[in-house]
Order: structure tokens, then C-alpha cells, then sequence
């Protein structure tokens, strides 16, 4: 990395020797970045500690992670097992398929993973597990797996004059409750903003929404009960989501004239779901997959996993989404740092970004190729003009240099730009730890105002934020 950075913003400076104050407070310990391939996939601790659902599943998986808590363990090209000590006369067995990072254990517990899980890809990451023989149990499970897990199409296939009869009563429902939602509006308009209808009174409506079918609206309207009276420009923060809500609504009641893509886009921000099963293979593109970053949200009893990947070959960006209700495990979990081949097919939209991924083989992960912050600028500006609900972005900055004023981060690219950065706990402190306050590259998800950092990539490897 011999790129210099030219005229940066004067009022900003790198922060070159800020490293050590990351290391004073973490005791000395300079975080991991990556670790030994062992099997087809590349862990780090933090990347196992990272599926925990919660801190007591940490600490157990901890403990678990000790040869002395094994009976037996093993490890192949695509899966690594065990049997666990437990209370009972026999063991748990616990077994990983490192392809899909998909998992199963005999222990009654309903967490998901559990301890025996974690503990045993803890120990995986740690390079304590050797090759062995692959016992029946294990295989008979990684051969279910294989197995096609769609039903018969032509078996489950629904009259058309149905469907179409359930999409009228659906428009018509969702119609109805934007009458009402433009009526209740216009009457938080006319108000004005400093008196504003009640939180409750936002929340009131959004359940209307629902009641209408339409929860994507419900949850624009629920971000604006969230936002009242937070903050010096919840105003402007407030005024900005009714436009956003307004323009829904209206390419709602125009969506016979609007562009196929853009279509798709509006009924998918209404809340109107797609199956994957009918996402068309016309458009697929098959590429090895570098998964850079990832979100995970609570929705009531929803959680969300928002997943970025990068084309190593073509360079095209993809947002993977998977849920898990009642910390049940998602089809497909991807974890940051690793890589994987595969088809993906994009959800129809006039920006496609979105995309179900099928017939995934693990890969060694490469560097992808990123951007200064004018190209990053170029991304967003296409972005929201064919498609202006879309909420990030994904932004990979090359050879970036992190710097603070104040208490604000900030990221300078390689022509001198700055923008600033929000971070998760010490995530940027993190990052110039590992860098050491040389130039990385830096990943993550571009909002319109600030860059949610995700990751960082250098010379010293992957680092997860």
C-alpha cells in the first residue's frame, strides 16, 4: 500500500498513534484478525463468538471449548462434530456443516446455537480439532441436507384465479388504508411540526397500516413515533420520513403505469413479499461471494440478518437477507470474513441489490476491489434515482485513512475526501488498532449522511466491526 493521500482536510488529522490507546484499554490484546484454514472454512474466535445468541451463551461456550468437556471430535473438508459430556449416560453430539454454517446438537437446549455448538467451533478456530473419519450420524445428517427441501411444484401449485382474486382484496385493503394514512398526514401538516400528534397517536395509525396489509408503511410510521421530540433535528428527521411515506403512497396508487423495476421496488417498501422460489434465473450471476459485513436488527420477535457481499469476479455488490423468529436459525447464515461460490438471483427491482443465493461451495477469501469517495458518491446518486426508497448503500473505500475530531470519526480517502463514520461499540478504535494507522480499506453501509462502519481490510487481514 503505497498510495498517498494529498491535501486531506486540514481541520483533520490521522491519528497514528491513537492504536495504543485502544490497547491500553483492552488490556494489551490486539485484536484477531484472521486465522489458519483448517477443513473448507477460515473462523476467528470472534467470528464464532459472533453466532452467540446472547452473553450467557458465551461464557457456556467458553467452557465448552476445553478437550476435557469431549468425548470426541472431528473434522472433514465440509463439516466438524463431537460428542459432549452431559448429565445423562450419553453424550451430546454435535455436529457443523462448515459450508452453509449450518448446525445440529442432541442437548435439549432451545437456543440456537447452543453452548455445545459454539464450544466446539470455538475449539475448530482454535486449530484443536483434527482430521478424522466422518461417523454414520454425521453423514446421514449432511446427506438429509442435501436433500431438495422444495416441494413438488406442480403439487403445491395454486389456482391463478385465486391468487389473482387475493391481490384485488389485497389492493384494495392496502388503497383503503392509505386514504386514511394521507388523511392523518395532512392533518400532522397542517399542524405544524412543534405540535405534532402524539407518539401514540403514530403508532395508532401504523396498526392501521397493518390492519391494511401494508407493514411496510407501519414501519415508517412507527420510525417517526420513535423520532418525535429526539434529538435537535428530529423536525427535519420526521419531515423527511412523511416524504418518503408520501411518495409511497402515490406510487402506490400509480402502480399500473410504473416501470416494471420500479414497481417491484414500491411493493416491496409497502411490505408485499416475494417468494425466492419465483425469482426468474434470466438475470443470475455466478461468482465467487466475499461477505463483508453484516447487520443483525430486532423486529418484535423477528430478527433480521442484513448480509453485504462483493463479486470477487464481476465486482457486483448483493444484500442478503435471512430471518429467525423465536431464535430459531435462519436457512442461511453468512458470517463476514468468509467467502463462498455461488448463483445469486436478484430480486426484481430498478436497482438490484437483493439476492437469494443457491449452490453455495465455500471459497478462500479475496480482496475486492473498492472505491474512493467519489465513485462511492456516483453509486448512491444512481441509486436513489431509479430507486429512492432504497436505505444504504454498500461503500468500500480503498486504502482509507481513519482520523477523529473531537469525539467524531471520520475517514479520509485517497484523494483527501472526508466523510464521517458511525461505528458499532469500538469498531473504529478497532480498526486503527489493526491498521496501526496505516491506509485499509473500510466497508460499510452508506445511509446518505454517514458511512455505518462494518469492516476493515489490510495487509494484517479481515476484521469484522
Amino acid at each position: 500500500m503505497s498510495i498517498h493521500h494529498d491535501g486531506p482536510c486540514p481541520r483533520l488529522s490521522c491519528r497514528t498513534g491513537s492504536w495504543i490507546l485502544y490497547l491500553e484499554r483492552n488490556n494489551g490484546h490486539r485484536p484477531s484478525a484472521c486465522s489458519k484454514t483448517n477443513g473448507v472454512s477460515t473462523w476467528t474466535v470472534d467470528q464464532v463468538l459472533a453466532l452467540a445468541p446472547d452473553d450467557a451463551s458465551v461464557s457456556a461456550g467458553k467452557e465448552l471449548a476445553s478437550a476435557s468437556k469431549w468425548v470426541l471430535v472431528g473434522v472433514s473438508n465440509v463439516a466438524v462434530w463431537g460428542e459432549a459430556k452431559g448429565s445423562g449416560t450419553r453424550p451430546y453430539q454435535t455436529a457443523i456443516d462448515l459450508r452453509e454454517v449450518a448446525y445440529k446438537c442432541s442437548c435439549p437446549s432451545r437456543k440456537f446455537p447452543c453452548k455445545h455448538t459454539l464450544g466446539l467451533l470455538l475449539r475448530h478456530a482454535r486449530d484443536e480439532v483434527s482430521q478424522a473419519e466422518t461417523p454414520e450420524w454425521v453423514s446421514d445428517w449432511l446427506t438429509k441436507r442435501a436433500e431438495p427441501k422444495g416441494r413438488d411444484k406442480a403439487a403445491g401449485a395454486t389456482d391463478p384465479k385465486a391468487a389473482a382474486k387475493r391481490t384485488e382484496k389485497r389492493w384494495a385493503n392496502i388503497i383503503a388504508g392509505i386514504g386514511e394514512c394521507e388523511a392523518f398526514l395532512a392533518d400532522a401538516v397542517s399542524q405544524g411540526l412543534t405540535s405534532m400528534h402524539s407518539a401514540r397517536s403514530w403508532n395508532q395509525m401504523a396498526a392501521r397500516m397493518v390492519d391494511a396489509q401494508a407493514p411496510g408503511i407501519a414501519r415508517k410510521l412507527h420510525k417517526i413515533a420513535a423520532t418525535i421530540g429526539v434529538g435537535s433535528d428530529w423536525g427535519i428527521r420526521a419531515a423527511s420520513e412523511m416524504g418518503r411515506i408520501t411518495l409511497v403512497m402515490e406510487a402506490a396508487r400509480n402502480i399500473e403505469g410504473l416501470d416494471p423495476g420500479l414497481a417491484s421496488d414500491t411493493k416491496a417498501v409497502l411490505g408485499i413479499p416475494m417468494r425466492e422460489d419465483d425469482l426468474s434465473e434470466d438475470e443470475a450471476v455466478i461468482d465467487v461471494w466475499a461477505v463483508l459485513g453484516q447487520t443483525v436488527e430486532e423486529e418484535d420477535r423477528l430478527t433480521v440478518y442484513r448480509s453485504w457481499v462483493a463479486g470477487l469476479g464481476t465486482g457486483r455488490w448483493a444484500m442478503h437477507l435471512a430471518f429467525s423468529v423465536a431464535g430459531q436459525a435462519p436457512s442461511l447464515r453468512l458470517l463476514p470474513g468468509f467467502a463462498f461460490a455461488a448463483l445469486a438471483k436478484f430480486y426484481p427491482s430498478a436497482w438490484p441489490l437483493r439476492a437469494a443465493f443457491q449452490e453455495v461451495a465455500p471459497c478462500q477469501l479475496g480482496r475486492p476491489k473498492g472505491a474512493d469517495w467519489t465513485e462511492a458518491q456516483e453509486r448512491l446518486c444512481d441509486a436513489l434515482s431509479k430507486n429512492p426508497w432504497i436505505e444504504y448503500v454498500p461503500v468500500l473505500l480503498s486504502d482509507a485513512l481513519l482520523a477523529r475530531l473531537g469525539e467524531r470519526w471520520y475517514a479520509l480517502d485517497r484523494n483527501g475526501a472526508a466523510f464521517p463514520l458511525i461505528a458499532r461499540g469500538d469498531g473504529c478504535w478497532k480498526a486503527l488498532a489493526l491498521s496501526g494507522g496505516s491506509p485499509c480499506d473500510l466497508f460499510g453501509e452508506w445511509n446518505g449522511g454517514e458511512l455505518r462502519l462494518l469492516s476493515a481490510v489490510g495487509e494484517w487481514g479481515f476484521a469484522s466491526l
